[in-house]
Order: structure tokens, then sequence, then C-alpha cells
């Protein structure tokens, strides 16, 4: 285990060509807060890691739904690179991964994560357009699908553990949050995928070359609240879909 994760970080430092002092800096800082803050979270709230693992479950499995999804439309480079695999070292983005784990260890109300993208040669996918909007929706709706299984899960069992209850109520609010939040129209995430699937070539390759100015789009929407906004009134919606 400790040997992938050695391995993982060294890909990470290979595929970004080291890593500059700045962001060795920004990252012991994090460290350090993160261990100040999880003191004490640990001490009062120990069931936090069942958070934490309910999260990285939820990233995996939406990861592993866009794989599949390529797989059944004819493409199989997820399975070529390995992603087609329940080894979340394999999937997780080092900030999408540890930016909402920060969200929920310090209480911060709007929770945003992401995996690494799953490849796909679109060249391979059967139906053409249809084949890419299948496998763009395809994360959300994993995410969809886990949040109403745990709804059904307490309507239909009688849970005794108040717990449990709390772990199943977690993870049909962590999927709204994650499938409303890939669905934002935003590059690179999937809503933007989705709209591209629908478009002609010119739209597509313009909605690609915006994916490296999201992130920026994406943060200061989340700085000036109007991302957890956004994402309070569509949660809502879902949950009102899967409570029907």
């Amino acid at each position: 285990m400790f040997d992938e994760i050695k391995r993982y970080f060294e890909r990470l430092k290979y595929e970004n060509g080291g890593f500059p002092i700045g962001v060795k800096i920004l990252a012991v800082v994090i460290f350090v807060m993160f261990i100040y803050k999880t003191g004490f979270t640990i001490i009062y709230k120990p069931y936090i890691f069942a958070y934490i693992f309910i999260l990285i479950f939820s990233l995996l499995l939406h990861e592993l739904g866009h794989g599949y999804m390529a797989k059944l439309c004819g493409d199989n480079t997820a399975t070529y690179y390995g992603r087609l695999s329940l080894n979340p070292l394999k999937h997780l983005d080092p900030l999408g991964t540890i930016l909402p784990i920060i969200s929920i260890i310090s209480g911060f109300p709007v929770i945003m994560g992401w995996a690494k993208p799953v490849p796909v040669n679109y060249n391979y996918l059967r139906n053409g357009r249809k084949g890419e909007f299948l496998v763009a929706s395809a994360g959300v709706l994993v995410n969809f699908a886990l949040a109403a299984i745990g709804s059904l899960l307490l309507k239909f069992i009688p849970f005794t553990s108040y717990t449990a209850v709390e772990m199943v109520q977690y993870m049909i609010y962590i999927n709204a949050v994650l499938g409303v939040f890939n669905l934002i129209p935003i590059p690179p995430l999937d809503g933007s995928r989705i709209i591209a699937s629908m478009g002609d070539d010119t739209l597509r390759y313009k909605i690609f070359d915006y994916d490296r100015y999201g992130i920026i789009l994406i943060f200061f929407l989340a700085w000036s609240g109007i991302l957890g906004r956004m994402i309070y009134t569509m949660t809502r919606g879902v949950y009102f879909l899967i409570n029907t």
C-alpha cells in the first residue's frame, strides 16, 4: 500500500515536471493546518473518517461510471490505462480530493470534488455524439443513483443505529452535491462535456480549450458565494426528485 502511494506521488511529480518550491511550501502549510485541525476533529468528530471514505468511494464510482460507459460504447482506452480499477490511487486527483476532505474537516458548507478524468478516445465510440453524451453523463448519473439508493435504504430498512442512519444520510448528501457540482457547464466538469456532445466540432474544441481556465472560474464562484447558492438550489431539486 505504501509503495503504491509512493509511486503515485512519484508519477504525479513526473507528470508535472517536478514540484516548484512554491507548491512545496503550500503543501507544507496545508499539511500543518490539516494536522492541527484534524487533531481537534478526531476528538470531537471521530466519524469524520467515515465521511471521507464515503467521499472517496463516491468519486471512485463516478469515474468508473465514465470508464465503463466508454467501454460499453466501444472505447477500451480506460481499460488500457488501468482506470477500470477499484484502486482509488488510479483515479483521485490531488486537488480534487484534498479540497473536499479539508472542506469536510473544517465544516465548510460547500463541498467540491472531482477525480482525474477517465481517458476517452472519441474516435472509438459507437454512435458518435450519442456515445459522447452517454460517457459524459455516466458519472453524474452514478452519483444520483447512489443518492437514490441511499434514500430507498432509509425508506425501507428500519435502522436501529443512529450512526448508520447518519452515514446513509451523508451518502445521499455527498452524492447529490457531487452530481450537481459536476453537472455545472464549466470546463472541465461533466456539464461542459454534455454540452460539447450536443454541438458541432467548433463548439467542442472551444469548450476543451477552456479546460485550463475553468478551475479559476470555479474558485471565483466559490469565493463569491454564487457556487454555494447554485449547488444548494440544485441539490434541493435532487432531494425532491429522489424522495417522490
